[in-house]
Parts: C-alpha cells; structure tokens; sequence
C-alpha cells in the first residue's frame, strides 16, 4: 500500500515489492475488496492507496515503533500523518 499511496502500476507494484504476478493480482485484488486500494482507470491503469489504507498503515507502523523502536516506523508514521492532514483539509480551505 506505501507504493500505491501517490498512484502506481500493477508493473511497479510488483517490482517494489519483489512480487510474481499471480501473488501481486491476489494481494491487490484483496486489498482492493477491503476498500485498502482503489483501481483507477484515467489514460492508464493504477492503483491508489485510499484514507482507510492510509490510515491502516499508519496504525500498523504505530504498532510496529511501539514494539521494536525503528526509527524508519516513526519517519513512516510522521509521513502518513502528513498525508491524512492533507486529505482533511486542502491547502485551499482556511
């Protein structure tokens, strides 16, 4: 989901994640059914990572700095929060 989070190919997708074709079209067909990613068809194919997803990985890397302390969680979580805040209100609303 943190590659799809500004818009990816299923091809990109694959490749980050060091996926083969059938795991990437069952992972992103589950998370699609989850309303994790949403599939988006403008002059090409991509998903995206939708709020609920955003928020999921961002309560997942919470998690994850709870429990082991990494520092790429907390920079991850800071990221993700930035990203939500956005989401609520554009930078055309005061």
């Amino acid at each position: 989901m943190r590659v799809a989070a500004k818009g990816s190919n299923e091809g990109e997708i694959r490749d980050r994640c060091k996926l083969d074709s059938m795991s990437a079209e069952s992972y992103l067909a589950a998370l699609e059914e989850l309303s994790m990613l949403s599939l988006e068809d403008d002059d090409n194919i991509h998903y995206r990572t939708t709020k609920k997803g955003l928020e999921f990985l961002s309560t997942y890397h919470r998690l994850r700095w709870l429990i082991h302390g990494e520092d790429d969680d907390f920079l991850l979580m800071r990221i993700l929060d930035k990203t939500q805040q956005k989401e609520k209100h554009p930078f055309y609303v005061s």
